[in-house]
């Protein structure tokens, strides 16, 4: 009883402190955003997909993921016509990334989606001499 007690005590105590970490942290992932924001629309502007500064390497990566929008309508899509590389468990985002450059339309009942993100790497330390 006195270690439930404990546990529970010691739990709402980590809860309080997180909820005061990303209070305070909130400000500085805010500007965060705000720079990868700039740092993105520099990059499209000049149609680069990175960019190294003195300060640092800028660069974009865009992640695709597909949803099922139909289920039951994909699955007979892919029975249909044995393309089953389309699919994981759920609709396999590279295979149908590829399936839409190919066929320039998405399979039925699948929705894709892009996200760009930014990367800021420190420069390289150069060695002593």
């Amino acid at each position: 009883e006195k270690w439930a007690q404990q546990y529970v005590a010691l739990r709402d105590k980590i809860k309080v402190l997180v909820e005061a970490h990303d209070e305070k942290m909130k400000p500085y992932k805010e500007i965060q955003n705000q720079l990868s924001g700039l740092i993105m629309g520099f990059l499209d502007q000049h149609n680069l997909q990175n960019v190294k500064t003195k300060q640092g390497t800028c660069s974009t990566s865009t992640r695709y993921t597909a949803s099922l929008a139909d289920p039951d309508l994909f699955m007979k899509f892919v029975m249909d016509h044995n393309l089953f590389d389309l699919m994981d468990r759920r609709a396999n985002a590279t295979a149908v990334r590829s399936y839409v450059e190919q066929h320039k339309t998405l399979p039925p009942g699948v929705n894709l989606s892009a996200l760009k993100t930014v990367s800021v790497r420190r420069p390289t330390e150069k060695p002593a001499e």
